[in-house]
């Protein structure tokens, strides 16, 4: 997975280290920093109270603040700013490298609710929507990495046709435990169970199906099925043929399979109707509408006008944890 462009406490808007509040309510203010001839410009919308933002929290927090559109050179913010001109509450931020965040933030650290959309690049595209602690990937998510889509002439959507996808809880900005679901060639790949602390598929009684008739239940390391039961299946969900396998290794160190067609029998309905749960969940379409939400929401922030009018505790917030509760398999 792509690194993020970390959020911290410096202050990218050049000189002014606060605002003051008795003069700034609303209006527009340019500041100029004199070495670079760099302009800042600041557009304020509201002087905001605790009562218009609705942010309740038990610690003590500094009001007002200031619902505000900046652009300075190769940086663009739209949302909640302190008078000490930290990010705060939510906005959505277009970064030096073209990396967008829109969600949740605390003082200045992305913190709660958000997307993180990584700068398209020809090859691929990645997205991340989910729960943040300290800017880091904390909590339930999902995590796409894009490689192809296509564009429907009847809406105008961009179709995906080639991608992984990260569904679950993700700790220290990996996926730790939940599904990864991919499409590659047309073809379906879904696993569920652990995974280490690099992302790979990691699990003693991990749970991988490819092509939707093929089941492999068991032991899987670095991403690689080791030990386990391979069944496979019709469309009905019927077992066509089933073995147990695990790879050994002979005096030369090299890998092959030995295959038992009698060992574990007895547990094969159990994992066919665990694998039907995940199949009929239809992880291809969910991760579609997820992407066509996230592009959704993104363009509605990037607009200051448009951004102003959204109710983001109320709408945006709710979007996206019904999103992950929708998707993310308890």
């Amino acid at each position: 997975m792509a690194t993020e462009t970390k959020d911290n406490n410096t202050n990218p808007f050049f000189d002014i280290k606060e605002i003051d509040s008795k003069i700034i309510t609303e209006g527009e203010f340019i500041q100029q920093n004199e070495a670079t001839k760099n302009k800042t410009i600041f557009k304020f919308f509201k002087n905001l109270t605790q009562e218009d933002i609705q942010k309740k929290d038990s610690e003590n927090i500094t009001y007002p603040k200031y619902f505000c559109s900046i652009s300075a050179k190769n940086f663009k913010y739209i949302g909640i700013l302190t008078n000490e001109l930290k990010r705060d509450i939510y906005g959505y931020s277009l970064m030096d490298n073209e990396d967008e965040f829109l969600g949740e933030y605390k003082n200045q650290i992305r913190e709660g609710l958000g997307i993180y959309k990584f700068k398209p690049s020809e090859e691929k595209e990645e997205i991340y929507i989910g729960e943040y602690i300290n800017n880091k990937k904390e909590g339930k998510g999902i995590f796409m990495k894009i490689n192809k889509y296509i564009k429907d002439d009847s809406n105008g959507n961009l179709v995906l046709i080639d991608f992984d996808s990260y569904i679950g809880v993700f700790k220290d900005n990996v996926i730790n435990e939940g599904i990864s679901f991919s499409i590659k060639g047309g073809k379906e790949t879904l696993y569920c169970g652990k995974f280490n602390d690099l992302g790979e598929q990691e699990d003693n009684e991990g749970l991988f199906i490819e092509d939707k008739n093929k089941i492999f239940k068991g032991k899987i390391s670095e991403g690689k099925l080791f030990e386990g039961r391979n069944i496979f299946i019709n469309d009905k969900y019927e077992k066509t043929k089933a073995y147990y396998f695990h790879i050994v290794k002979n005096e030369k160190n090299e890998e092959h399979y030995e295959f038992d067609y009698n060992k574990n029998e007895e547990k094969d309905e159990e994992i066919i109707n665990k694998a039907k749960v995940l199949l009929e969940n239809n992880y291809a379409k969910k991760i579609q509408e997820t992407f066509d939400l996230i592009n959704n929401e993104l363009n509605l922030f990037k607009n200051y006008e448009k951004a102003i009018k959204v109710d983001f505790e109320n709408d945006t917030k709710n979007k996206i944890r019904s999103e992950l509760d929708r998707i993310i398999m308890n």
